[in-house]
């Protein structure tokens, strides 16, 4: 009895593999991407987080609790007025990915 469905789980297992091969035959993995959602922009989220004033860009004061822009502050304010806006941080973002590519 145990041959048997031994047997029977054999065939089942062959048979699912050949429908599962058939199914996704014109199916190229290589191809398939993951559909992911474009984040907002990550200027448009500091300043939601941290923008106290409203006024659209982000001072040392507003970013005093968050450790990692304080430290690149100096940097991400390209034009030295003390107030980050949308292009500075852009630019920065742009000139970190180059240096990592």
């Amino acid at each position: 009895m145990n041959n048997m469905s031994l047997k029977k789980l054999s065939i089942t297992v062959v048979v699912a593999s050949l429908a599962s091969n058939l199914a996704f035959a014109n199916n190229d993995v290589t191809k398939t991407t993951l559909k992911v959602a474009e984040p907002t922009s990550s200027f448009s989220q500091l300043v939601t987080d941290y923008d106290v004033d409203k006024s659209n860009s982000l001072s040392a004061n507003e970013l005093a609790k968050n450790e990692t822009l304080t430290k690149v502050f100096v940097q991400l304010d390209i034009n030295g007025d003390t107030e980050i806006n949308e292009e500075e941080f852009n630019q920065y973002l742009a000139k970190m990915k180059k240096h990592l590519l």
